[in-house]
């Protein structure tokens, strides 16, 4: 019956994976509009321009070359942020795909793909459904205290269920809200960054083909188990180590964090399991070649600082410390370590040093140059931890049986386990959307995508949904946290833009725009605060193309510095 029920099970994570994804970035045929969640407005605006660079920018057109592809809001060095998702995307528009359709159909396989992972890695581990359909749960649900706040702002009432179904605003949203507990714990992080929920299967499709198990041969299979365990290893060691690989190599461009993760529990397989040593040392060699492709065509994001603590509230001490996890992770602060101390021998020995480490690196640890950037390793930390949690109580269920109220006291841990996921899942599902007019009923973008070649530079006067990025051309300088967050020098390159636009005269602008290669210039009415143009010498230049319904005008650098190269520079 459970093999007959678990295809139907497949099917509606499929479904719901899809409309996950659909609820957050759609596409309105009529008006030609991009229809965004709001609660994935601010991600968005760098994941279209990345999209549209490869679809309708020069990102491709560089990699046929043996070049690096750029960061479309930082143009003129290698790009920074793992590019091989939102290539796939932009490649699936290329061909004809609708953008919608490009992002949405990659990301809910990636993410069903996770969810089916998560099941057969928790099943692999601990051999009991109850365990991978918790873990399942546990994954979707996030354990966090935020429902505490919610119920603040919601006292408990009759109304109640009518309050969650309606709710439209996370209760925490850390470390914005000022509260303790971070944002990252509930599935807008997937329905944000869509390439997350791939990256995650990936690692666990990694650990599966190394075989967790497969050294641990129980006492009672005898000697036939353990001549078919000695053939098998010797048989497809090959297999295994290119399969592994390749699954690394195609992580080092798709999550440089998830390649990380990959290589510490792959570095602690490597030191206690003996039969791993030779699969491991073919994926090393495997991954060799892409290993140096990858330092050739991307550029390191930054150095690893001490900071230690995480997110909690500075002063960091001991106490503060505590609290704050123990807001954020609510009952799997006990249930993870309980897990695992129950686990059987072979998971203790495989799972605890590296979650261990994985948790204890990245509160130490500055990762990136935004200390926020180390969710991920947290997030993967918690899709193996509360599998222990999972374990947890399907244990103490066992240790409870036949007594009065055990039934009811597991359910309540379960829904004490829960409740802040399923709240947390309501804000996700009435969010409302805001649209931007795609290139067909965008004038200024239109203009871009139509007069431009693929390859130009634009400096731009303003940041979100650039009409030049919505045509697949890079922007000067864009939006300050994405290119800071990155590793880029977001405040050199502010500087430069700030001295074009307040140029004295053409020919300091001149002298400006071809030293840095661009080749437009965008100029709108209401420009960013801090770039204070300079009016009088703009309005005299001669424009390329003005809008005066948007506001937007665009100078050409060649018009501008025509017959003037030779003589000033």
């Amino acid at each position: 019956m459970r093999q007959k029920l678990f295809p139907i099970l497949l099917f509606f994570l499929l479904l719901f994976s899809f409309f996950l994804m659909v609820r957050t970035f759609s596409y309105d045929a009529k008006t030609n509009s991009m229809l965004i969640a709001t609660k994935a407005w601010s991600d968005f605006g760098s994941h279209i321009p990345l999209i549209r660079s490869f679809s309708m920018g020069d990102n491709y057109s560089r990699l046929f070359n043996g070049q690096a592809p750029e960061y479309p809001l930082f143009p003129g060095e290698p790009i920074r942020y793992h590019f091989l998702f939102y290539a796939l995307v932009g490649l699936l528009e290329k061909t004809g795909i609708r953008i919608d359709w490009a992002l949405n159909i990659p990301s809910a396989l990636g993410f069903f793909f996770l969810m089916v992972m998560i099941w057969v890695l928790a099943k692999e581990l601990f051999k009991d459904t109850r365990v991978a359909f918790l873990s399942f749960i546990f994954f979707l649900f996030n354990g966090s205290l935020s429902f505490v706040n919610f119920f603040k702002q919601h006292p408990l009432s009759l109304n109640t269920p009518m309050d969650i179904i309606t709710n439209s605003r996370f209760p925490s949203f850390g470390p914005w809200d000022g509260g303790l507990v971070s944002a990252f714990w509930n599935l807008n992080i997937y329905t944000n960054q869509r390439h997350l929920g791939l990256s995650f299967a990936l690692i666990i499709a990694t650990l599966l083909v190394i075989r967790l198990t497969s050294s641990v041969v129980p006492a009672q299979a005898g000697i036939q188990s353990k001549k078919i365990d000695s053939r098998f290893r010797g048989n497809d060691s090959l297999t295994r180590g290119f399969l592994i690989g390749i699954l690394f190599s195609i992580l080092l461009f798709t999550n440089q964090a998830a390649a990380g993760i990959v290589v510490l529990f792959l570095f602690w397989f490597f030191l206690i399991k003996k039969d791993s040593r030779l699969p491991l040392l073919i994926a090393g060699i495997t991954a060799l070649p892409f290993w140096f492709l990858f330092t050739r065509l991307t550029a390191s994001p930054a150095t690893i600082t001490w900071q230690p603590g995480y997110l909690a509230p500075a002063p960091v001490t001991a106490v503060s410390f505590v609290k704050f996890w123990i807001a954020n992770l609510g009952l799997h602060v006990l249930f993870i370590p309980l897990g695992l101390a129950l686990a059987p021998r072979p998971v203790k020995k495989l799972l605890i040093v590296p979650l261990v480490v994985l948790f204890l690196l990245p509160n130490l640890f500055r990762l990136s140059p935004d200390m926020i950037n180390n969710h991920k390793f947290f997030n993967f930390f918690l899709i193996l931890g509360t599998m222990s949690s999972a374990y947890a109580i399907v244990s103490l269920s066992k240790f409870l049986r036949n007594r009065i109220g055990s039934i009811g006291s597991i359910c309540l841990l379960v829904i004490l386990v829960t409740l802040s996921g399923l709240i947390d899942f309501f804000p996700i599902l009435n969010d409302t959307k805001g649209s931007v007019l795609d290139i067909r009923a965008n004038p200024d973008a239109q203009f871009f995508a139509t007069q431009t070649p693929a390859d130009a530079v634009v400096a731009n006067s303003t940041w979100f949904y650039h009409p030049a990025s919505l045509a697949g051309r890079a922007i000067f300088n864009g939006y300050s946290y994405f290119t800071w967050s990155y590793g880029y020098d977001q405040g050199a390159r502010e500087k430069l833009l700030i001295k074009i636009y307040q140029a004295k005269n053409h020919i300091e602008a001149c002298q400006l725009l071809l030293q840095h290669n661009i080749a437009y210039v965008e100029l709108s009415a209401k420009p960013e605060g801090y770039l204070i143009p300079n009016w009088q010498l703009w309005d005299a230049l001669p424009k390329r193309y003005e809008n005066k319904t948007s506001g937007v005008s665009v100078y050409a650098t060649d018009e501008l510095c025509q017959n003037k190269e030779a003589e000033d520079l």
